[in-house]
C-alpha cells in the first residue's frame, strides 16, 4: 500500500482539503495521525465508535487511490463529506446536496476503471443517503437532492446544463463502492455558483458533530 499500513475503521468520513480534515477531527478523540504522500488521515473515536477521517484530494484519480487503500484496509461504508458547485438557481450556496445519480463524459478518468463502452449507473447506497437527507432536516438544515455531474477540469465546466450541481469525485466513489461491494453517499456543502463562493469552513464547524452522529449510529 502506498499510504495506508494498517486496518482502519470500518466507517470513513472523506474531504478534499487537509484544512477540512483537521475542523472534522476536532470532534473525535484522535489515536493517530498519518501523514503521506500528500493525504492526511485521522483514526480516532467518536462517542466510544471508532471512525477515520481522510483527505482524498481533488479529482477522480487520488480519490481512487485512497478509497482503494481504505478498503483494501477494512473500509465498509464511505461519505464524502465535500463541496460542490451549483448548476440550478434553485439549490441555493450554503446548503446542501446529496446526489442520487452522476453523470460525466464518456471519456472521462472513470474509463480507465470501466474501460468498456458500458456506461454504468452511478449512484450512492440508497439507505444511506435517504437516511442522511432526513437526518439533516430533521437538524433544521437546508438541504436538496439531485443529479450531480462529475468533471474533471474545473476551469472547464460552463457548458453543463442537465444536471444540479457539479463536483470531481462523486462518481469515482459510487462506481469504486459498486466494484468493492461497500456502500457510499456524498453530502455536499454547495459553495459557489456562477461565481459566487462562500466560507465553507464555517458549515463544517457548524455540522460536522451532526454529520459524524449520524455516521457512527447508522446501522
Amino acid at each position: 500500500m502506498l499510504v495506508l499500513e494498517r486496518k482502519v475503521p470500518e466507517k470513513c468520513v472523506i474531504v478534499e482539503e487537509p484544512e477540512v480534515a483537521e475542523i472534522i477531527s476536532s470532534f473525535i478523540n484522535v489515536k493517530e495521525e498519518i501523514r503521506k504522500r500528500g493525504f492526511l488521515i485521522f483514526i480516532g473515536e467518536r462517542k466510544g465508535k471508532e471512525i477515520v477521517i481522510s483527505t482524498h484530494g481533488v479529482g477522480g484519480p487520488s480519490t481512487s487511490l485512497i478509497i482503494n487503500e481504505l478498503v483494501g484496509n477494512g473500509a465498509k461504508l464511505i461519505l464524502r463529506y465535500g463541496t460542490a458547485g451549483s448548476l440550478n438557481e434553485k439549490i441555493k450556496v450554503g446548503s446542501y446536496f446529496i446526489p442520487i445519480g452522476v453523470t460525466h463524459h464518456d471519456k472521462s478518468s472513470l474509463y480507465q476503471i470501466i474501460r468498456e463502452d458500458i456506461m454504468p449507473a452511478l449512484s450512492p447506497d440508497l439507505e444511506l443517503a435517504y437516511k442522511l437527507y432526513y437526518f439533516l432536516k430533521s437538524q433544521g438544515l437546508e438541504v436538496n437532492y439531485g443529479t450531480l455531474f462529475q468533471s474533471d477540469d474545473f476551469y472547464s465546466e460552463s457548458h453543463l446544463k442537465f444536471d444540479d450541481a457539479v463536483d470531481m469525485e462523486s462518481g469515482t466513489i459510487f462506481l469504486l463502492s459498486k466494484i468493492h461491494g461497500i456502500r457510499s453517499a456524498s453530502l455536499l456543502i454547495i459553495a459557489n455558483y456562477k461565481g459566487k463562493w462562500i466560507n465553507y469552513e464555517e458549515i463544517y464547524r457548524r455540522d460536522s458533530e451532526k454529520v459524524l452522529d449520524f455516521l457512527i449510529n447508522f446501522v
